[in-house]
């Protein structure tokens, strides 16, 4: 058809080239060639796509398999479908550099480049989707609050970026990457330097992780920083808290090391909350109670004890509190005196209560409190105030 405007030649590495002394057979052969890979790029690339998520499909519905389900609903395998033609192209670059027609040639070598780079490029998404999935599913565990990945899951996506520089950087510069990892010692401590807060952060996050010191929803109270909420996120570098008053905190994941920090979660897990509140009395009110004072008690005191009108009514509170339906009897229970610097005597109350609510909580131990001062006057005592001491005093 083309007489001899089109021969095949076969060279001295026992190949067979294509040549051609007519311009029009030559843009024909190139083109026809351009369009060949373009079409089999799109072919394959649909082709593998629909096999690869049917095959994906019909395996997620089967029973045990929520991981997959997970990978399919971050494109996991719609990400990996681009390799199948980026790997045409790279395969299909020496046909170009075969070729005597005029700039095209030139151009097989960097498609080979690239679409090299394409296909590492094409793995990274689809190792960040992964990594996604991963998450996911694993956030569905009773332990993902106890044992958090996310710390775990960042160290590896660090690590797929560098893997995946040495790999582009390598196919750049047409060196193999063990030639890369050779003089990476070179620049060790530059990279200490770059992710030194990475590194503490990941030392750090293992620590929490190994001694359990700290979980997703744990309530946290740290001195000297404005955090006092629940943990929201654990991340490689930074510990998200939200506050009681809904502002959101950043800490660094290093400084829960290296600083107290208080924890309720064994409030929370106890299902009590302490109660600790000291009532200050005048000193000069404390005294024995006569026959007026024992007839206008709440409670008869009992007989063949001398008691002073304190002493009663630490003997009241203890009742009442031991009698109250939401008082641990099962835990600490403490009324007693404590020693004060200024001239009075402090009665502190020391009780464990079954509600852990805040709101709740706190709407109970105003109740108890309020009891615990209103029935003060029955039993002839005054509770100690600054200024009415001041007043005494001059």
């Amino acid at each position: 058809m083309f007489g001899n405007s089109l021969r095949f030649e076969v060279g001295p590495d026992w190949q067979v080239h294509v040549a051609t002394d007519s311009w029009a057979v030559a843009t024909l052969l190139v083109v026809a060639l351009l369009v060949a890979i373009l079409l089999a790029s799109v072919i394959c690339y649909y082709a593998t796509r629909a096999v690869m998520l049917m095959i994906v499909s019909r395996l997620a519905r089967k029973e045990g398999r929520k991981w997959l389900i997970a990978a399919e609903r971050h494109h996991v395998f719609h990400r990996l479908a681009p390799l199948v033609p980026a790997a045409i192209v790279y395969a299909s670059a020496p046909l170009l550099s075969g070729l005597t027609f005029p700039v095209i040639p030139a151009l097989g070598h960097p498609l080979a480049i690239l679409a090299a780079c394409y296909m590492v490029y094409t793995l990274m998404r689809a190792a960040l989707a992964l990594r996604d999935s991963i998450e996911e599913r694993y956030s569905h565990f009773p332990s993902a609050s106890e044992r958090p990945i996310k710390s775990f899951l960042q160290i590896a996506t660090i690590v797929a970026y560098l893997v995946a520089l040495i790999a582009v950087v390598s196919v750049l510069l047409e060196r193999s990457p063990l030639y890369l990892l050779t003089g990476l010692s070179a620049i060790t401590a530059l990279l200490i330097i770059i992710f030194r807060d990475s590194l503490l952060g990941f030392v750090a996050s293992i620590q929490l992780a190994a001694y359990d010191m700290l979980r997703v929803g744990d309530w946290i109270e740290v001195p000297g920083f404005v955090a006092d909420g629940v943990v929201i996120d654990i991340a490689l570098n930074t510990i998200k808290v939200r506050n009681f008053d809904n502002t959101i905190v950043m800490l660094p994941s290093q400084l829960l090391l290296s600083n107290s920090v208080k924890n309720w979660r064994g409030m929370f897990e106890s299902g009590a909350r302490r109660l600790r509140h000291a009532i200050h009395f005048d000193v000069d009110t404390i005294r024995f109670p006569d026959d007026a004072l024992l007839a206008r008690l709440p409670f008869a005191p009992p007989e063949g004890e001398r008691r002073t009108n304190l002493g009663l009514y630490r003997l009241y509170l203890s009742g009442y509190f031991r009698e109250h339906p939401a008082v641990r009897r099962d835990m600490p229970f403490v009324i007693r005196h404590v020693q004060s610097a200024a001239p009075i005597v402090a009665l502190e109350i020391c009780v464990y209560l079954n509600e852990i609510r805040w709101e709740r909580y706190e709407n109970l131990q105003s109740d108890m409190l309020d009891h615990a001062y209103g029935v003060v006057p029955l039993f002839g005592l005054r509770c100690w105030q600054r200024e009415r001491s001041s007043a005494a005093a001059s």
